[in-house]
């Protein structure tokens, strides 16, 4: 599921924006998959330290597509990404639920190397639509919403990639790194 929507947003925006300068800036795809506790991203990150410091944004896409659910954006990176996705989202029209924090995906890595991540699912309840498991069937899977959801995501990277500048800091804030340590376990959660 991960790799297929990855596949269908850059074949989109190859489709669709084939005549936009990207200038000097390198469209990166990694696919990896976190199902057996982040491996893949770790790896990825460990393996390429060299290439870290020129990534401006990880962008992860977990579970798009599916027809139950809210579509959420998790941010680790300035409080200022999550209020640039609630109002571009507000502008198109494509309902997002946008916050800042550590979300436990691909992502992960790339925060604690000090890459602003953001990561983009289609949410609902464990009983309803669960994730990650045997009973993660295409059952809940709808086209027409990996399309919904495909348009914002192609969307949202065409303009990030073709900001005049960088529209996010390269840094992680204080409270973010704090809950990479809790996540990651280096801390422990404060009570």
């Amino acid at each position: 599921m991960k790799a297929r929507a990855k596949a269908i947003l850059f074949q989109y925006g190859n489709l669709h924006y084939p005549q936009q300068d990207i200038d000097q800036r390198d469209l990166r795809e990694a696919v990896v998959g976190e199902e057996r506790g982040l491996l893949g991203s770790k790896a990825y990150v460990r393996d390429h330290e060299a290439e870290l410091e020129k990534i401006v944004l990880n962008i992860n896409l977990d579970m798009i597509g599916t027809y139950m659910g809210k579509f959420i954006a998790c941010v680790s990176a300035e409080e200022k990404l999550s209020h640039y996705i609630s109002y571009m989202a507000a502008e198109v029209g494509f309902p997002v639920a946008s916050k800042t924090g550590v979300y436990s995906s691909d992502s992960t890595p790339f925060a604690d190397k000090g890459i602003p991540a953001v990561s983009f699912a289609r949410i609902a309840g464990g009983n309803v639509a669960p994730i990650h498991c045997r009973y993660d069937l295409k059952d809940v899977m709808s086209m027409e919403q990996l399309q919904r959801d495909i348009d914002f995501l192609a969307i949202f990277t065409n303009r990030f990639a073709n900001a005049a500048v960088c529209p996010v800091t390269r840094e992680i804030p204080e409270d973010i790194k704090k809950q990479l340590d809790e996540y990651l376990f280096r801390k422990r959660k404060d009570l």
